[in-house]
């Protein structure tokens, strides 16, 4: 294998290379010898196996002449060492520190090796046999790993406190979440009953206007008929006294000019119990008429005094009914201003109703988001490995 892959004659403990070529009392002086090297590429198996890669077949040759020259070929087609170097070397085969065997004369020399090397610059059984396996390669990926790793294992105390921390605060954070959702339903609650509250009172105020604007309209039709009695009570005390004072005017011209002549002609006194005078006639009249006028007077009087309490009575039930008035319609603009108040609470109560409602699923959403980010969090942390290095795709 070592002629094949192109060492000289001195690293093969030979002076030249056609002492190579074989020389026997049954074949003298043969012109050359060659040695050709099999390659295939293969992929092992899990159960100890392996299997060849089609069309990865290769044979390498060198031929050695009498002459100590040589001559390689690759697949049969003439070749030179450069060119069969290359090949090797791109197929993995070691030929600065000729890993791929072990020479006699290296058997003692790694028996006394070190299990592992002491310094930087030393060489012990593991790094010659990683050397050989071509592990080496991993060494620098494996420390840079290894300080990934420390830096990420680092890094997943961080978290793993962090988390800790974050469900300490979550745990602290419940009684406050279940409050703030019970104060949220209670509050809901009491706005829903807020409402029916608002449009029992509504119903009752707008039951209560029409009572008072019936009681108003009641009010206002005694009013007119009580003006309309003082006013027919006006009339008549008018035309009583326009009588009286007719009545009046005619008692002073108690004389009547037809009697003028029958009253010249009486004696000054009756003469006897059967007889009228001057005198009786006037004691008569005056007697008379003066009872008459009495009465009359007396019984006006009281009518005019019964008028006059009438109408006090009228003026004092006018100026109550007008205050009762004023009251009704101060209630009635109390209780229209508190219709609008309730009519605008109940709207406002109405509209915040669905908001509440909108909000209570959204919280929840969002308390379930953060938890299931948390729980993200600690699967992370849990799981946390090195990625995977270039080399072992």
């Amino acid at each position: 294998m070592l002629f094949v892959f192109g060492k000289r004659a001195k690293q093969m403990r030979l002076n030249k290379v056609s002492e190579l070529i074989h020389n026997s009392t049954n074949h003298q002086n043969l012109s050359s010898a060659a040695v050709s090297v099999h390659f295939q590429e293969i992929v092992d198996l899990d159960d100890g196996n392996y299997e060849a890669v089609p069309g990865s077949d290769f044979v390498i040759k060198r031929v050695a002449f009498r002459d100590n020259s040589s001559k390689y070929y690759i697949n049969d087609r003439s070749s030179n060492f450069t060119e069969v170097t290359k090949k090797l070397k791109e197929k993995g085969v070691d030929l600065d520190n000729n890993r791929f065997l072990i020479l006699q004369g290296e058997v003692e020399q790694i028996s006394l090796m070190k299990p592992k090397a002491q310094g930087p610059h030393d060489e012990g059984f593991l790094e010659y046999l990683e050397d050989i396996i071509g592990t080496n390669k991993y060494v620098e990926k494996i420390d840079e790993a290894s300080k990934d790793l420390e830096a990420l294992n680092d890094k997943r105390s961080g978290v793993v406190q962090m988390v800790k921390l974050a469900e300490k605060e979550r745990d602290g954070l419940e009684n406050v979440k279940n409050e703030a959702e019970n104060y949220m339903l209670k509050e809901l609650s009491h706005l829903k009953w807020q409402e029916k509250a608002s449009k029992l009172a509504f119903e009752d105020t707008s039951t209560k206007m029409v009572e008072v604007e019936t009681n108003i309209s009641t009010l206002e039709e005694s009013l007119k008929s009580d003006r309309g009695k003082i006013q027919e009570s006006n009339k008549t005390l008018k035309e009583l006294e326009t009588v009286h004072n007719k009545y009046m005017k005619r008692h002073e011209e108690i004389i009547d000019l037809g009697e003028v002549e029958q009253i010249s002609l009486m004696k000054p006194k009756a003469q006897g119990p059967h007889d009228e005078g001057f005198l009786e006639y006037l004691e008569d009249i005056i007697g008379t008429n003066k009872c008459e006028l009495n009465d009359d007077l007396k019984t006006r009087k009281d009518k005019f005094r019964e008028f006059e309490r009438q109408d006090v009575k009228y003026r004092e039930d006018l100026k109550h009914r007008k205050q009762k008035i004023k009251k009704l319609d101060d209630k009635l603009e109390k209780d229209s201003s508190k219709i609008n108040d309730l009519t605008k609470e109940c709207e406002e109560s109405t509209n915040l109703i669905p908001q509440l409602e909108d909000k209570v699923p959204k919280l929840q959403n969002l308390l379930s988001l953060e938890e299931k980010v948390l729980e993200d969090i600690k699967e992370r942390s849990k799981g946390c490995s090195l990625p995977p290095l270039p080399d072992e795709k």
